[in-house]
Formats: structure tokens, sequence, C-alpha cells
């Protein structure tokens, strides 16, 4: 193999004398959103006071010696899915074939991964593991059966639209709770026969609190101190922690065609990408930042989001109300779902050439804040409605009991719905 050790998982949540139950969180950094999940669940879970959580990233902390992209081409899995697929905008044939040769990987390693597992578990001792990552799950349940006599509850919260294929996320088996926060995605869970008493459904997908907290009172003021004009239309751009290279053409397009416009351009942790968008001499006001933990404080000041089909970001446009402008070029497999409900919804439109982009965002920005997203789409409960599962799923309860779906006392707090953009302007 390649010399690799196992790595000790991370520890620090695991203290044996906290007699709080302890929930494990397996996420990846492949791609950004599935840390941003694992992070928002984490916030949640740490924020109601009754839970100690760790996160632990497989593919970094347990199973790094047995990765074979690491053997054969010197990149791990998940820099080889962000650096090539991600970053070299390759969505198509070498993304599938990406795919392709992770499946047959987990399928031929299982037995390894299944010990590896049954190690992090010894480890750190959960009374409840909830995935949000997907491929891996067969060895995690495998492994989960082997501790504590079978008794830990094992839960996936899938943070894509809808499953790519059939048992992507969600295995075969029925040993395991299934968490979904869109129709789509719980249509598939009752499609393949899932038991209905281990679908926990979800009112949008998870996202962190900061995103349902009021608007600012003055956004006019908030955006002349960022150093843009306070009644400009204004577009908020992102193609997920990674950014794109496609963010500096749409740029150029908007230049070329006098747009009148302003951009906070979200780059991520893509360094290359921001110091080309800083050094573009761009005509209309902008602002370039890197990666940031409160990008909520400039999707707030946005009057229409733009960017690539990622389920995260989207959810978060969704929450703050604004229109959604969806880039179907070169779109994720994984993805498609999501840019159909965009086109089937009233919450926005998709593009694919330049040209169309700019027409887009002419007639979208004449009518900023119109309201135009689904009311079901800016009222997200799902961190409400998380806390009332990892509670049911500890005491053993299931979806369809009674207690679980009737008790006002565990129904999703008013105070994580955030207002609606009027609502907040009334205000």
């Amino acid at each position: 193999m390649t010399g690799l050790t196992p790595q000790q998982p991370a520890l620090e949540s695991a203290v044996p004398d906290d007699p709080r139950p302890h929930v494990v969180i397996v996420y990846t950094d492949a791609g950004g959103g599935h840390r941003a999940s694992a992070q928002a669940l984490r916030s949640v879970l740490e924020a109601d006071g009754r839970y100690r959580v760790t996160l632990v990233n497989p593919y970094r902390e347990v199973l790094a010696h047995l990765d074979p992209f690491t053997r054969f081409t010197g990149r791990n899995v998940e820099a080889t899915y962000n650096e090539l697929v991600l970053g070299g905008g390759r969505t198509g044939l070498f993304c599938r074939g990406f795919f392709i040769l992770s499946f047959i990987a987990v399928a031929f390693l299982r037995r390894a991964g299944r010990r590896e597992f049954a190690r992090l578990w010894a480890a750190t001792r959960p009374d409840l593991v909830i995935s949000v990552l997907p491929v891996l799950n067969p060895a995690m349940i495998d492994a989960i059966k082997t501790y504590r006599g079978g008794s830990v509850p094992f839960a996936i919260m899938m943070t894509d639209w809808a499953e790519i294929s059939r048992f992507v996320w969600f295995p075969k088996g029925t040993d395991y709770a299934a968490i979904s926060g869109t129709e789509e995605g719980l249509a598939r869970l009752r499609a393949k026969r899932h038991p209905e008493e281990r679908i926990f459904p979800t009112g949008g997908l998870l996202i962190r609190t900061q995103f349902l907290e009021p608007l600012p009172e003055d956004i006019g003021a908030a955006r002349v101190a960022l150093g843009l004009e306070a009644d400009r239309p204004t577009l908020v751009m992102t193609y997920g922690g990674h950014g794109g290279p496609r963010m500096v053409e749409l740029a150029d397009t908007l230049a070329a065609a006098d747009a009148q416009v302003q951009v906070i351009f979200l780059c991520g942790r893509n360094e290359t990408l921001a110091r080309r968008l800083q050094s573009a001499h761009l005509p209309f006001p902008h602002l370039v930042l890197g990666y940031r933990d409160d990008i909520h404080r400039y999707l707030a000041l946005a009057d229409l989001f733009v960017g690539k089909a990622g389920p995260q970001s989207i959810s978060e446009a969704l929450a703050l109300g604004l229109p959604l402008l969806i880039d179907e070029w070169r779109v994720l497999p994984q993805e498609r779902a999501l840019t159909r409900w965009v086109k089937r919804s009233a919450g926005g439109a998709t593009f694919r050439r330049p040209a169309q982009f700019v027409r887009e965002v002419q007639a979208l920005a004449a009518r900023p804040g119109s309201g135009s997203t689904p009311e079901v789409a800016r009222r997200n409960t799902a961190a409400g409605d998380i806390l009332r599962i990892v509670e049911a799923l500890l005491a053993g309860e299931d979806a369809t009991d009674a207690v679980w779906i009737s008790s006002p006392s565990k129904r999703p707090s008013p105070s994580l719905q955030r207002p609606t953009k009027e609502q907040a302007y009334d205000g």
C-alpha cells in the first residue's frame, strides 16, 4: 500500500465523565456541502446543550491507509474530487468514472473498512452515529452492529437533493434511520420501500441557524459599509466552497453588457479565483471574498442568488427568500435533480450560456426582493426537526410513533423559522 497507518480519530468530545449522550457525526471534505451540513448539525446539537458531539472525517482519520486514490495517483479521494472534478470542471464522463471507481473501491475494501469503523466506534463510544456522506454507509452500518450489541442507532442525513442512483446514500437494508429534507428525496426512499417508520423528514435541508435570523434593519447602509451602493440591484455569486472559473466568465459577461448591477463574489477556498476577480478591473461595484464562516451576512444583502446547483448553498438562499439563477453548464450528476426542481418551482430560473445569464439577470434584477421563492422554501424548519429526530432515535422511537409526531414540546420552535423579507422590513 502507501505506508500510511490508521490515524487516531478526533476524540476531543469523547469525554468519559460527561454523562450527556455522545453523537458522532461522520462527514467528508469532498465538496463543501458535507462539511457545512456537519457543522450545522453540530451547532444545533451543541446549542441545545443536551449532547456532546464529535465530528469525524473517515477519509482522513480512519481509512487513509486504505485509499487507492492515494496509492495510484498521489492524491487522496477528497483531493481528487475537489481538484480534478470540481476544480477542473470535469462534470461529465470523468466525474461518472470517478464515482464508479469510488464505488468499486469501497465495495472491494468493505471488509477492511468494517474493521476500521469498528475500531472507531470502540474509540469514540457513540450513543448515536449520524452520517452526512454517501458511499461509505454500508461499512459503517456493518460495524455499528457489532458495537454494544447492535443497540446504538445509526442515521443517514442526506445532504443532496436526491440520490443519484438507488443505493449511493441509502443502502439496502432497514437497520438505519433515513433523514431527508426534500420531497424528491423522501419519494425515492418510499419508492424503494424503505420502512415508513425509519423515514424521518425535515422541513428543508439542514442549514446553520444564522440563515434563519432576521435581515439587517438597513440593508442599504450595510451595503455601503462594504463599499457597495445602497440601492443598486445586488447579486451574490458562489460556486461552492471551492469556487469555479465560470465566475470569471460570468463577471466578464456582465461587464461587457454594462449590466446595472453589483456583485458579491464568494470564492470559497479558491485563492486563485479570488485574485483573478480582484484584478479584473470590473466596471460595476463588486466585493470579492474568500472562504468565510459568516457568508449569511453577505447573502442577506443580495437581491438575487447566482451559482451552481449546490443543495447547501441553494437551501441557504431559499431560507433568505432569494430568487435563484442556477447554472446548468457542466452541472454535476448529483445536482441535476435540483436544477429540475428550480425549473418546476417559482423560485427562479436556470441558464447555460452567458448571454442567457445576462438576460435572466436583467429580468430578475428588475424586480429585486419580489418574494418569488416558494413559501415552504422560506420556512426552513430543519434545525428544530433534527432536534426532535435525535431525541426520538436516542429514545428508541420511530418516525410513526404518535408521541414523536404529536408532542407540542417536540415541534420545531418558531424562533428557528426565519421571517420573510417582507416581515423583516415591516418589523
